[in-house]
């Protein structure tokens, strides 16, 4: 389903997007020109739509002692890739997953863990699974930012 954002709706997502977890309805208000009560209503209403899903923090996890964080690489083996895909979700130490739409090499698995060896059990749990890993990488470097250009122009900025 899509929602269709207004641009008051873009402009609290832009100021969201720069820091959500230390910015007020309040200071949301005098950005985007509206009540704090208003902007509380706005947030509510995103949320329920399911354009808002969560707050979620960005984790250092090397520095949390998870010092393993690799890219696997695979192909999808079964003919029902949906319940697949939650299988694989749930494994322990799995942080994301990313289907393809592709033949081959149609899964991307981001894995954090802090030994080698656990890493290894988990592409030994994905092939079980039905996942057949071709690739296997080290992240020794990661940049991420959000989709900056969604409301910008509709806050006092």
């Amino acid at each position: 389903m899509t929602v269709d954002l207004d641009r008051t709706d873009k402009a609290i997502l832009h100021v969201l997007q720069d820091d959500a977890r230390n910015v007020t309805t309040e200071a949301i208000g005098e950005r985007v020109g509206l009540a704090a009560s208003t902007v509380a209503n706005r947030l509510s209403a995103l949320e329920e739509q399911g354009v808002i899903e969560g707050y979620t923090p960005v984790i250092d996890y090397e520095t949390a002692g998870y010092e393993q964080h690799m890219l696997l690489v695979g192909t999808i083996l079964e003919d029902d890739p949906e319940e697949l895909l939650e299988r694989v979700s749930t494994v322990t130490n799995v942080i994301s997953v990313t289907q393809l739409l592709a033949d081959e090499d149609n899964i991307h698995i981001e894995l954090i863990t802090k030994t080698q060896e656990r890493a290894e059990d988990v592409v030994s749990e994905l092939n079980e699974l039905g996942i057949e890993i071709s690739k296997t990488g080290v992240v020794t470097h990661e940049t991420e930012q959000q989709f900056n250009h969604l409301g910008e122009e509709f806050t006092d900025e």
